[in-house]
C-alpha cells in the first residue's frame, strides 16, 4: 500500500507541474486537459499493445513495464535515433532492478523502491525481474510505441520464418 501512495504522489507532482525538459527543449503539458479516466489499477492497463500504457493524462502517458532478467531492450530500439530511446521517463520501480545506459556511455541501476528520471538516449538491460510504472509526453511515446509494435512484428515475423 505504502508503494502505491509513494506512486499516487509522484504521478500527481508530475501533472501539478505544467512543463517538462526534453532534448529538443521545453515541452509545454495540457495540464488543463483532463482525461475520462483519472485513475487505472495496475493490474486494468491495457493489454493490446507494445506495453500497457494510457496516453492522454494531461499531455502525459504512463506506462507499465513489466520484464523478466535478462531483458534487453537495445534490438527493439534499432531504426530509432542512434538506435536509442528518446523519450525522457520520470517513474517508480515497484520491484527488481534495470540497469541504464545512455548514448554518452554513463550508466544508471535503478533498483526497487527508488523513483527516477531517466533522460532521453538511453536503452536498458534487466538485471532483476522488473516491474516500474513510468510517465513521459505523450507524443514522444506514441512515436515510439508505433516504432516498438513495428519492431516486435518483424522480430516475430523472423522467428517464425527461422521456424
Amino acid at each position: 500500500m505504502k508503494k502505491i501512495k509513494i506512486i499516487v504522489c509522484f504521478f500527481a507532482l508530475i501533472f501539478i507541474s505544467s512543463t517538462a525538459f526534453s532534448q529538443k527543449g521545453k515541452v509545454v503539458l495540457n495540464t488543463n486537459d483532463i482525461p475520462e479516466v483519472t485513475h487505472v489499477h495496475l493490474d486494468d492497463f491495457p493489454s493490446n499493445g507494445a506495453l500497457p500504457m494510457i496516453h492522454g493524462w494531461g499531455g502525459m502517458t504512463v506506462d507499465i513495464n513489466n520484464a523478466p532478467k535478462g531483458t534487453d531492450f537495445t534490438p527493439l530500439l534499432e531504426g530509432l535515433k542512434n538506435d536509442l530511446c528518446q523519450v525522457p521517463h520520470w517513474g517508480y520501480i515497484i520491484k527488481g532492478s534495470i540497469e541504464i545506459e545512455y548514448g554518452d556511455g554513463n550508466k544508471d541501476i535503478l533498483k526497487e523502491g527508488e523513483a527516477f528520471y531517466m533522460r532521453s538516449g538511453h536503452t536498458g538491460i534487466v538485471l532483476e525481474d522488473v516491474l516500474l510504472v513510468s510517465f513521459s509526453p505523450q507524443e514522444g511515446m506514441e512515436h515510439l510505441e508505433t516504432h516498438l509494435e513495428k519492431k516486435m512484428k518483424e522480430m516475430q515475423a523472423t522467428q517464425s520464418s527461422n521456424d
